[in-house]
């Protein structure tokens, strides 16, 4: 699983049956201090998600796993919103500290 930051959204007008149930997000990766990092990356969202958002993302083959069928080809599902984050007794996401 990742920790991840929803940074936009895709649409796509012509996709793979049973994916048109979900919207797709576009996410990077949040570093020890919260901020995102690294190359950004595309996923389904089962719980929908908001601009800015911190969530928690399966991967690889159990992503899959987060959709009602599980034949569809999904290697990134956000399985869940985050709302605090601590990391060594240090607060470094809360939701409710939100600007």
């Amino acid at each position: 699983m990742k920790i991840c930051k929803i940074i936009g959204f895709a649409t796509s007008s012509i996709k793979v049956e049973g994916l048109g149930a979900y919207k797709l997000v576009i996410l990077k990766n949040i570093d020890d201090t919260g901020n995102p990092t690294g190359d950004s990356f595309l996923a389904v969202d089962t719980f929908g998600s908001g601009l800015s958002e911190v969530v928690a993302v399966a991967t690889g083959s159990t992503a899959s796993k987060a959709v009602q069928n599980k034949n569809l080809p999904v290697d990134a599902a956000v399985i869940g919103i985050i709302d605090h984050i601590s990391l060594l007794k240090k607060e470094i996401y809360s939701k409710n500290k939100e600007e």
